[in-house]
């Protein structure tokens, strides 16, 4: 091949190179052209695709916003079916109950009327019984008022009802005209039976004095709530009169039997001193039984002459300044042989200051006997007797307490009347005239004292007695 023709050949083939390069060139620029479009193309893609991601987000998002309503709205739903049926059950419960008030309301009409009824014959009883009644409301506000208390009292039924009892109905104190302890107010406190003081007299509308005696009993409504209290009462001026007889007759006869009692104690006591050898033992101990029953003779006739002077209101009063306590202890020692009879274990617990006071010293010493004998005679051997005292309330108040028989709780009320003996004591203990604790009330009341009692059955019996410290002297 010449050379020439290879020029010629060179130089088409670099002719073509440069062609194909130019080619090359031009699919280069387009493939960046191309490439920069895909890549903005890719980009545009991409941004795309997070905007698509976020709005899928925000649809989770809501999605989930909307299984939470949706479930609100069931749970809602299903609570609002609830409460339609419990509203349905309601309704039927109410209508039930309407029908139970209509029947219970046309029964209580009915009992309404039989209770009218009911009231209207209790009324016309209570207005034609014997004694005088007077009912009052929890604040004292007289309702009843019959005509036996009418005709006592002098009061029309018109003047007391709706008013205060307390304004129309006044009862005093025969002893003194003083007014007595209203017992009816003590009814309406304590919510038990209260009975009058003895010796109390009715004022009558035109001044006249009346005795009379009996008692005020407290209403109770249902659950026991107070809603007032009776009150009944009656003239015994006939059975004052034939107490009062009585007591004369007493009176005399005690008179006349302590004389053969006192001399029957002297000559016996004289066999008895000691310059009677020839007297042999059996005839001592005749003789010794003889001065026992003579001087349980005496006592029963002291207590019978002090019954008579109580009742027949000649009971003397000499106050004189005396020191209390030592008197107390002066009994407790004369009582101090029968105590060790029975091996009685004794306490004696006085406050320490020392009271000089003016009262009777006969009067005091019947008192504080009569209580101490008692605790002596209901407590059996090897038992326990304790006396106390102390200040309270301007009043000395003294303690008795032992652990014998005690008192039945259904005759409690009665133990502080005249010849009353529980059943346990008479079964126990023979010896006794149930006068004591009449006696010692009695005083009390006259001097301005008080006296209860706590006892329970086969435990024992604590009495409580009070003098109240009027012009008192205190000794340090």
């Amino acid at each position: 091949m010449n050379k020439k023709q290879i020029i010629s050949d060179s130089s088409e083939a670099i002719f073509k190179l440069k062609f194909l390069a130019n080619e090359k060139e031009s699919i280069r620029r387009k493939l960046l052209i191309t490439a920069e479009a895909l890549r903005f193309k890719a980009k545009q893609l991409a941004n795309t695709a997070k905007e698509k991601e976020n709005i899928r987000r925000k649809l989770e998002v809501t999605a989930k916003q909307l299984a939470v309503i949706a479930k609100e709205k069931e749970d809602t739903r299903k609570k609002l079916v609830v409460a339609a049926k419990q509203l349905a059950d309601t309704a039927k419960e109410k209508e039930s109950i309407r029908r139970k008030m209509a029947n219970t309301a046309e029964k209580l009409r009915l009992k309404a009327e039989d209770f009218a009824k009911i009231t209207a014959r209790k009324k016309a009883i209570l207005a034609s019984i014997g004694d005088a009644v007077m009912a009052c409301d929890e604040n004292g506000t007289v309702t009843l008022f019959n005509r036996k208390a009418v005709a006592m009292t002098g009061f029309f039924a018109r003047e007391v009802i709706g008013k205060h009892y307390s304004q129309i109905v006044r009862f005093v104190k025969e002893a003194d005209n003083e007014p007595s302890i209203d017992f009816i107010a003590e009814a309406m406190k304590t919510g038990h039976r209260t009975i009058m003081a003895d010796n109390t007299l009715l004022v009558k509308k035109d001044g006249h004095k009346i005795p009379v005696a009996d008692s005020a009993e407290p209403i109770r409504y249902a659950h026991g709530m107070l809603i007032g209290c009776v009150i009944v009462f009656r003239d015994i001026s006939q059975e004052k009169e034939t107490d009062r007889a009585k007591s004369e007759f007493i009176s005399v006869a005690s008179h006349q039997l302590k004389t053969p009692g006192t001399i029957v104690n002297l000559y016996t006591e004289k066999l008895l001193d000691g310059r009677n050898s020839e007297l042999s033992p059996k005839q001592k101990e005749y003789i010794n039984e003889i001065r026992s029953a003579n001087q349980s003779m005496t006592d029963i006739v002291s207590s019978l002459l002090n019954v008579s002077r109580i009742e027949m209101g000649i009971f003397a009063v000499d106050p004189v300044p005396v020191d209390v306590i030592e008197i107390f202890k002066n009994i407790a020692k004369d009582s101090d042989s029968n105590l060790k009879d029975k091996n009685i274990n004794f306490k004696q617990e006085y406050h320490q200051q020392e009271h000089i006071i003016p009262i009777d010293k006969l009067l005091l010493n019947i008192i504080f006997s009569n209580l101490l004998s008692n605790a002596i005679r209901y407590t059996d051997k090897n038992g326990t007797i304790s006396v106390k005292s102390i200040i309270k309330e301007n009043n000395l108040v003294i303690s008795v307490a032992d652990n014998g028989c005690g008192i039945p709780a259904g005759q409690q009320n009665r133990i502080f009347t005249k010849f009353f003996r529980a059943d346990d004591a008479r079964s126990k203990y023979t010896n006794g005239t149930g006068l004591g604790l009449y006696i010692v009330k009695s005083i009390l009341d006259h001097i301005g004292g008080n006296v209860w009692f706590t006892s329970t059955e086969n435990k024992g019996s604590t009495f409580y007695f009070t003098i109240p410290l009027v012009r008192v002297t205190i000794i340090k």
